[in-house]
């Protein structure tokens, strides 16, 4: 069962993948109105909070990245510095495959202390795969109405 959760990574990364494919650039920093992000946003978001539950605080990212897309920032307050989406989408092929190498023997694992009601790390890695495919449908969202506009 848990090499499901695993393999659900690579669905929604595809998936966010294939929405993404022949799309202008200049619509991932579109922001359609009455959205509050950006393709860019959530590509970043998936990304950072991605790597902070699996991975730690001290994962591969710069610490600047939770700046500009963890919980509670809004591209409307982004100054200068931020990574592309090119960059974006080359760390979400790269985290995908560390996320791949998970050993499943560590799902049992109990975590110092609950994040977000999850006790062990196999209940937070579900819960990720959770976060992210409710991102991947926020990115679909964005995707149309900006194209609608």
């Amino acid at each position: 069962m848990s090499e499901l959760v695993l393999k659900q990574f690579e669905l929604a990364r595809g998936g966010i993948l294939k929405d993404l494919e022949g799309v202008s650039p200049e619509i991932f920093d579109i922001q359609p109105k009455g959205l509050s992000n950006t393709v860019h946003w959530q590509l970043g978001h998936i990304l950072v909070v991605t790597e902070l539950f699996l991975f730690g605080q001290n994962g591969q990212l710069p610490a600047e990245y939770n700046d500009y897309f963890g919980y509670g920032s809004r591209p409307s307050e982004w100054k200068e510095g931020i990574p592309s989406v090119e960059t974006i989408l080359e760390q979400l092929k790269s985290q995908l495959d560390r996320i791949k190498a998970i050993s499943v023997d560590s799902f049992e694992n109990q975590l110092p202390e609950p994040i977000l009601g999850n006790r062990t790390y196999g209940e937070l890695v579900y819960f990720t795969a959770y976060h992210e495919l409710t991102h991947a449908g926020q990115i679909h969202t964005i995707l149309r109405a900006a194209q609608a506009s």
